[in-house]
């Protein structure tokens, strides 16, 4: 059996410093009553899992994998535009 591909650990590895990045902001955002790490911490938390779906497109599209590439940025442009409306732009 094969084991994880570059693919799999790219994703690993933006997710786990995703999930790091963002609970020590909030750590330190409840430790030190700081709003803006706190904000900051909830934001980055949000964005892990788009970060993911970038890697995947860029892996699948690197693959050549046509069909799962366009999928993958279908579901970055649902991202984007649900993003756009919450922020008004």
């Amino acid at each position: 059996m094969k084991g994880p591909t570059v693919l799999d650990r790219s994703v690993e590895i933006v997710l786990a410093a995703g999930l790091v990045a963002s609970g020590l902001l909030l750590l330190f955002g409840l430790a030190g009553g700081s709003d803006p790490a706190l904000r900051l911490g909830t934001i980055l938390l949000m964005l892990t899992p788009v970060a993911r779906v970038v890697v995947v497109t860029v892996g699948m599209l690197a693959r050549r994998d046509w069909a799962f590439g366009l999928i993958s940025l279908w579901v970055l442009g649902v991202l984007a535009t649900s993003m756009a409306v919450a922020f008004h732009f």
